[in-house]
């Protein structure tokens, strides 16, 4: 058994997640195995409920906490174990269920069984959140207690990985997945420098990927420390290209060359990605590679269009 955590401040779209009903990731074969001090059991009301409790604390800004609870391949394990495990879990970690809201959701879409544990950090009782300092090492100590106490198998070695578990990792992945979406969900956000800019006050650098004609053609993101592919986040070049396409040529300009590091020697070497700078107090957190021109001449978003039309016209040319 392995465990791996992470924490954030949307309730709703975390258990939308554990529910199924996310999108981008439809896993109709969930189930509400159980909770704690919630009336309602669908993911609204769940939902609402939590946060209501959450905003008696004005300090927690992530009071989320995320637990994904692993047993080994082919591992039989019974729902009264898994009940069980969650339960030891919860007040192991210190989230007693007579103070802390908690819904469990089993997922039956791996080829192991496991299970989604959501816990309110914040308690009813007003007293001090659930604690998140050393996760990886609390989870690591917790799991071989669930294991004593209930007779079961710990994964093999291999599964207990620094890389799998990475917590940090796990909690970068999320925030940036979350901000990046609400920021592009807000409709007064028209162009990549105020996308760069809400997602700066997010403590978010962006980092952009350019070709030597100036395209947008990759996007990365790095927040406390941790480096996060827009693939990982579920968003390449080419959507934030469609996306801010109907505002115009100037949506897809970063305006603010000042503070963007465009390096001159891009076009001869070919595009590579940028690394973050430190940024000082109120500077920007973008940082640009490949030069597309004088500053504030930068690409359109139909550039790439007229780059797949040019090699389309060269494989058209007669060999002479």
């Amino acid at each position: 058994m392995i465990a791996k955590t992470v924490t954030g401040n949307d309730f709703s779209g975390a258990l939308e997640y554990g529910a199924g009903l996310r999108s981008d990731r439809t896993n109709k074969q969930s189930e509400l195995l159980s909770m704690a001090n919630l009336g309602s059991q669908d993911v609204a009301g769940m939902a609402a409920e939590m946060r209501a409790v959450a905003e008696m604390s004005s300090r927690i800004q992530l009071p989320v906490w995320h637990t994904v609870l692993s047993w080994a391949p082919g591992e039989v394990v019974s729902r009264a174990q898994k009940v069980a495990a969650a339960r030891l879990y919860c007040e192991l970690m210190g989230a007693s269920l007579e103070r802390h809201q908690v819904a469990v959701y089993e997922h039956m879409d791996k080829d192991h069984p496991h299970l989604h544990i959501y816990i309110n950090r914040v308690p009813m009782d007003g007293g001090a959140a659930l604690d998140t300092a050393q996760n990886y090492a609390r989870n690591v100590k917790v799991t071989r207690q669930i294991r004593e106490q209930l007779d079961m198998s710990p994964l093999p070695e291999r599964r207990l990985s620094t890389k799998d578990l990475d917590p940090q990792k796990e909690t970068a992945r999320s925030h940036v997945r979350e901000q990046l979406t609400a920021a592009l969900q807000d409709g007064s956000i028209r162009s990549l420098d105020q996308l760069t800019a809400r997602l700066q006050e997010q403590q978010i650098a962006v980092q952009l990927k350019r070709d030597a004609k100036g395209v947008l053609v990759g996007t990365s993101f790095r927040y406390q420390e941790s480096s996060v592919k827009g693939t990982d986040v579920g968003v390449r070049a080419r959507q934030l290209r469609d996306h801010f396409r109907p505002y115009g040529r100037e949506a897809l300009r970063t305006s603010d060359p000042q503070k963007a590091t465009v390096r001159s020697s891009a076009r001869a070497a070919g595009s590579t990605l940028a690394t973050a700078p430190d940024a000082a107090p109120g500077g920007s957190l973008l940082s640009l590679s490949g030069e597309s021109g004088p500053a504030g001449n930068g690409p359109g978003p139909d550039d790439a269009e007229r780059n797949e039309n040019e090699v389309r016209r060269r494989r058209r040319r007669p060999k002479l």
